[in-house]
């Protein structure tokens, strides 16, 4: 978890020399939603109460004096009272203050973190960080994670253009969609064909005793087999009886 110290941050030199004139939470906020932070949970812990132009468009009020912009939590101390203070509460009800980063440079809050064993960040040294991310999705054209995560208001699309001078006619085409696939025909079940039966070998023929075959070669021309059709014979019999 990031617990930052908001103004601590925004008057660095860094900020100073890289952010707008008057640089707000607002702006903060949507450095740390595009950099490397951007999967982790980050407060930001403000002075006093908030000023509604230092929030953004697309800010979204969840509770008195708290905010949400681009997924990053903006608590504002009150009325007359400071940031410092708070943080110091926030460390010392925190009940894993080992995974716990205190981004500020301010003395006090240092000493609280390393007292509680968190791990203290300074201030200039974190915006440069968001600053170095923001400027390498930007050569990438890296389109942020929650841009994808959180759909974004047309509001807060302009915000961030406006925030990082971005022309939208220098960005990419969105790639044409691709047509559906055709879904993929059900398999045919594998039928078995019916394997067809057998035939029957047809007999082979008797062989011809050799006697009737040497009879036959001594007879050629005056005796054949048809003159050896014992049905013939027996039918020629029968009718002789009959008579």
């Amino acid at each position: 978890m990031l617990l930052i110290d908001t103004y601590n941050v925004l008057h660095t030199q860094t900020a100073h020399r890289s952010l707008h004139d008057e640089p707000t939470p607002g702006h903060l906020a949507v450095l740390i939603a595009a950099s490397r932070f951007r999967r982790d949970r980050a407060v930001l812990i403000c002075d006093g109460s908030p000023h509604p132009e230092h929030l953004g468009p697309s800010a979204e009020r969840r509770a008195e004096l708290r905010f949400r912009v681009e997924g990053v939590e903006i608590v504002y101390a009150g009325p007359g009272r400071d940031a410092d203070s708070l943080i110091e509460r926030w460390i010392a009800r925190d009940s894993a203050p080992r995974r716990l980063r205190v981004v500020s440079s301010d003395r006090r809050l240092v000493r609280a973190a390393k007292a509680a064993r968190a791990r203290p960040v300074a201030s200039d040294g974190f915006l440069r960080t968001l600053l170095d991310d923001a400027e390498r999705a930007g050569k990438r054209w890296v389109r942020p994670a929650f841009a994808t995560e959180v759909p974004l208001s047309q509001a807060a699309v302009r915000y961030w253009h406006d925030l990082f001078e971005i022309d939208p006619a220098d960005l990419p085409p969105d790639p044409a969609p691709r047509a559906p696939m055709p879904e993929p025909a059900p398999e045919q079940a594998n039928e078995r064909i019916p394997e067809q039966p057998a035939q029957p070998t047809p007999p082979e023929p008797d062989p011809i005793d050799p006697i009737l075959t040497e009879a036959l070669e001594e007879w050629r021309g005056r005796l054949s087999l048809d003159d050896l059709d014992m049905n013939q014979w027996l039918g020629g019999s029968s009718s002789s009886d009959s008579r």
